[in-house]
């Protein structure tokens, strides 16, 4: 029984539902796939407030990054032997930290469900990981429709056990945001000792989720004792911030598995945690890895501070000071600027140890290199035994130069802007993955709301039409909506087999307005005016980015690692460009243009892009023009027109926030330049003789055009940013993950 969730799981309409549904049926019947409650996602069976045993013998298995892959029978056959191994010792639940499959695909899932022994069934409880969302065709509703809602609790013998879901839909970091961590916050309070389960680990080394920071603030005075994570393929213990943290090995790389078992301990009961290793014969070995205090640890107040302050950034320098509640709980106290540059990765860090004077310890950071703005200041707190705590607090970097970039306003909507944002004269609108809509005229100081409107979750942006008078807006729910652009009212809205999660163009084709977009693997061309089907076509894989079309053909790519051209009156295909040299699905996928915003170039060009190079094809042919080893698939490229300060050509940005101005009739660079952090889906508007880009790490730079100098930097705050910026009226408006606006006055 589930305590409550954030969501509820989305109806499914696929072709290939039976397959799947027939796989599960092999393991004991097709009813356990029905909805939320089922025996996926129901633990145990048992009532989870009332238990009248919370001392009864408890015991658990963990696993991991099991990464299921129907064309790889060996991972197929280690992962039937760990699954045996784990039924053979009897465990109350067990728990799969995510990475199930490789991309979230229904063979790939069917093969998965294909492993699990029929006695394990109703005691196996999932979360996501990256892998089941950042490809998926699906847009997640598969693996909702396994395994239930994200996230989501249950209760066995007296432990508390929560699954969380900070994965985000078509990108690789994780995010909680403001909805999830006030549900756990509902969820914990009632609750006993408590174990959490997710894909990302935390603090160490590990900046794999943007706002974790938030979610220990929110957990702090909370009964969570354990937190068991994968997605780093090997084994760590961390005691930080008064749990303990098992990240696990992956079944990926072996027959790999834990095993957690409630024993009492001088009167205290804890988790004796040991890893389990199963040889080919099917035997296992185990190994004692780390105990668990199911107990409060006092310990944990005494190394928490009770106030950090960071003062006034100067010289370069920013002294923090530092107090804790007991003068010797701590054996070493570190700070460092938190690692905002690091996109959903790792990082040692650049610490710098402090000193102590009594019960404060004091020191300075250096800030020399950080851009005006934002930041955070990590601080890590060691006391005996290898126990750590961490916070963070935020500081300012001041603008030297007047005539910077600086904020005027912000204003925060629920969910995440994920989106590019849309405008056609002064009105600008946002939409969010909570489905809500919001059309506002931005000014210098503040801004004036027009209309507000619900659909379904928008993970990419909407398009206005050429006049102004509709907006498009593609939704997961499986529809495009046309919304009248002055008041927000519903002109119509067009059903699709699957999520919409591409960016709609919205274009003329024999002189009708005509938007395309995709959802899944088909392509379609729709009347703009009423919503009437013109044509649809199979793409053979899934596209996540934005067509481009000139009139006589409509250009895209394609998740099975091509590029295709249709024709755009009748949707005929006319010629395909193989973008990538892989063979097997996955890596077709993954180094193909699934996600590229396809853009025309001057001269009978059409630009595409991948994780390996960018490429300009003939629009006629599809033969190769030119090709630049240059990862420019997530950030759009930009047409520049020339001007007295400099010659046009295309700016490219690659993932890795490196620009460069290159001819499009050739692909020679013209300048070349970098911003220094990564750049994903977020691509650059012009003002003038600059132009500015916000980096997926909040980071809002100014270049030059005429020669690539990077002339503004600042940071706009802690949370990643995915949504392309617009500008009105010297006004550059922004939207982040944590669903925040910002209008940036600019020089």
């Amino acid at each position: 029984m589930t305590r409550g969730s954030l969501m509820t799981s989305p109806a499914l309409d696929r072709r290939r539902f039976l397959t799947i549904a027939g796989a599960a049926g092999a393991l004991g019947g097709a009813a356990s796939l029905a909805a939320p409650g089922s025996a996926w996602a129901a633990p145990l069976g048992a009532p989870a407030a009332d238990d009248p045993e919370p001392t009864r013998p408890l015991s658990f298995a963990v696993l991991t990054d099991t990464h299921a892959n129907a064309l790889e029978s060996s991972r197929l056959d280690v992962l039937r032997r760990t699954f045996a191994s784990i039924e053979r010792a009897a465990p109350t639940f067990v728990l799969n930290c995510g990475d199930i499959t490789d991309y979230g695909g229904d063979d790939d899932f069917d093969a998965y469900l294909s492993t699990i022994p029929a006695g394990l069934r109703d005691r196996l409880h999932h979360v996501p990981g990256n892998h089941e969302v950042r490809w998926d065709v699906h847009g997640a509703e598969l693996y909702h429709r396994l395994f239930g809602p994200t996230p989501y609790s249950f209760d066995a013998a007296g432990l508390h056990v929560v699954g969380l879901d900070p994965t985000q839909l078509l990108q690789e970091p994780g995010h909680f945001g403001r909805e999830h961590l006030d549900w756990l916050a509902r969820d914990l309070r009632r609750a006993g000792p408590s174990v959490l389960f997710l894909h990302y680990p935390f603090w160490a080394e590990h900046y794999y989720v943007n706002d974790q920071d938030a979610f220990f603030e929110t957990i702090a005075d909370l009964p969570v004792r354990a937190i068991f994570a994968g997605h780093i393929h090997r084994e760590q213990v961390v005691r930080t911030n008064g749990l303990t943290q098992v990240a696990a090995n992956a079944v990926r790389n072996g027959s790999f598995y834990y095993w957690a078992e409630r024993t009492g301990d001088v009167g205290h009961d804890v988790l004796r945690v040991s890893a389990v290793a199963v040889a080919a014969d099917g035997s296992d070995t185990r190994r004692e890895l780390t105990t668990i205090p199911l107990g409060k640890d006092p310990a944990a107040h005494d190394l928490r501070p009770r106030y950090v302050e960071v003062s006034p950034p100067a010289g370069g320098a920013a002294g923090v000071a530092i107090r804790l509640p007991a003068p010797d709980a701590a054996t070493a106290m570190r700070a460092q600027v938190y690692p905002q540059q690091v996109f959903g990765g790792g990082s040692a860090g650049t610490w710098v140890d402090l000193a102590r004077s009594g019960r404060d310890w004091s020191g300075t950071v250096d800030v020399g290199a950080l851009a005006a703005g934002t930041h955070r200041l990590q601080v890590r707190v060691v006391g005996t035994g290898g126990a750590q705590f961490d916070v963070t607090e935020p500081f300012t970097i001041p603008a030297g130069d007047p005539a910077a970039p600086r904020e005027g306003w912000h204003a925060d909507l629920p969910g995440s802007v994920q989106g590019a944002l849309a405008h056609h004269g002064e009105l600008v609108v946002a939409a969010t993955t909570t489905g809500a809509v919001e059309a506002f005229r931005p000014h210098a100081n503040g801004r004036t709301v027009v209309w507000q409107a619900r659909t379904g979750a928008v993970h990419r942006g909407a398009a206005f039409d050429a006049e102004g008078g509709t907006l498009y807006i593609p939704s997961a729910d499986h529809h495009l909506y046309a919304l009248r652009a002055r008041d927000g009212r519903r002109r119509w809205r067009f059903e699709a087999s699957d999520p919409v999660l591409s960016t709609p163009l919205v274009t003329s084709v024999q002189g009708v307005a005509t938007v395309i977009f995709s959802a899944g693997r088909t392509l379609y061309a729709v009347d703009a005016g009423t919503g009437a089907r013109r044509w649809s076509s199979d793409l053979r894989g899934f596209f996540a980015g934005r067509a481009a079309c000139d009139g006589e053909r409509v250009y895209v790519g394609a998740g099975d690692g091509n590029a295709y051209a249709f024709d755009a009156a009748t949707g005929t295909p006319l010629w395909t460009y193989d973008a990538t040299t892989r063979q097997d699905p996955y890596g077709r996928l993954l180094y193909g243009p699934w996600d590229d915003v396809i853009e025309l170039l001057p001269g009978g060009a059409v630009l595409v892009a991948t994780v390996s190079a960018t490429v300009a094809l003939d629009r006629a042919s599809g033969q190769r023009r030119w090709s630049v080893a240059a990862s420019c698939m997530y950030t759009p490229s930009l047409v520049v027109e020339g001007s007295a300060a400099g010659a046009g050509g295309v700016l490219l940005t690659d993932e890795f926030g490196r620009l460069q101005l290159v001819d499009p009739a050739t692909g020679v660079a013209v300048w070349k330049s970098e911003v220094g952090t990564r750049a994903f889906n977020a691509g650059p508007v012009r003002s003038g003789e600059t132009m500015w880009i916000v980096t997926a790490t909040g980071l809002l730079a100014g270049v030059d055009v005429a020669t690539g100098t990077v002339l503004h930097r600042r940071q706009l705050g802690p949370a990643n940013t995915f949504s392309t910026p617009v500008l009105v009226d010297g006004v550059l408006v922004t939207g982040d993950q944590d669903g925040r606006l910002r209008g940036i006055d600019l020089p």
